[in-house]
């Protein structure tokens, strides 16, 4: 064991010696560079114009109606017709909008008693429906408007939410990009 244990010690001192006194120990290596090139990323933003107006659409109607003066029952509906601009620049850019459902508060069963529902209309965009509450947006390069059309009503076999409020001044409305891909 002995005269393993020595030649393993002569063996890495020999190396040592090999590596550090011979100079340096290199690896050949070669570099090469591109043309230069710049990539820039997309951008995605939404804005609500000032143009938002309530109407009650039960029965037929299409008055325009102050929510805030507004007592709803079963049977009612009333919509909320909005145009909203979105900025969008890139490429295979699509998004989802929707509202937030957090956004609309108040007494919590009137909220699960009510229905709500999302429609949009576009000339400059791409529409697909995602769902009752989304809708896939493929915007073109530059500034598109959405006509957002957001419903909420009580259908008339509703029994809860007497005497309760719900409250929708501050519906919200996002735009999150969709992954590319399957």
């Amino acid at each position: 064991m002995h005269k393993i244990v020595t030649g393993v010690v002569a063996s890495a001192s020999g190396l040592a010696l090999l590596l550090g006194g011979a100079g340096t120990f290199a690896l050949w290596n070669a570099e090469a560079s591109t043309r230069p090139a710049t990539v820039s990323s997309g951008t995605l933003a939404l804005s609500a114009n000032p143009d938002g107006v309530w109407t009650d659409i039960t029965n037929g109607r299409s008055d325009v109606v102050d929510i805030t003066t507004v007592r709803m029952v079963p049977g009612n509906a009333y919509q909320f017709h909005q145009t909203l601009d979105v900025t969008a620049t890139g490429d295979e850019l699509t998004a989802d909008l929707s509202w937030v459902p957090q956004s609309i508060t108040g007494d919590a069963e009137l909220i699960a008693a009510s229905t709500q529902s999302l429609s949009l209309a576009s000339t400059s965009s791409s529409l697909a429906p995602a769902g009752r509450t989304s809708w896939t947006v493929t915007p073109t390069d530059g500034t598109s408007v959405l006509d957002v059309t957001f419903t909420i009503g009580l259908s008339s076999d509703v029994t809860t939410g007497k005497g309760q409020s719900i409250d929708l001044s501050g519906i919200a409305f996002t735009l999150n990009q969709k992954p590319i891909g399957p």
